[in-house]
């Protein structure tokens, strides 16, 4: 299981615990955060109106063929 954390880096506790978590051997973290557009690309997403389009089409065959 994957877990995203965010934190606020204007804390000043915030480097110690990032400190602590990278020191984890199963933890990692991204020092860069990806923008929408690129987390959207790399998850092959789509825009909501296409999305359900095309599950209304799948449900209309599935049903038009029971």
């Amino acid at each position: 299981m994957i877990r995203n954390v965010k934190i606020d880096l204007s804390n000043p506790m915030a480097l110690p615990l990032l400190g602590y978590l990278e020191s984890l051997p199963f933890a990692e973290v991204e020092k860069e955060t990806k923008s929408f557009a690129d987390a959207v690309a790399e998850c092959d997403g789509r825009p909501a109106g296409e999305f359900f389009d095309e599950l209304r089409r799948q449900v209309k065959e599935h049903f038009r063929n029971a």
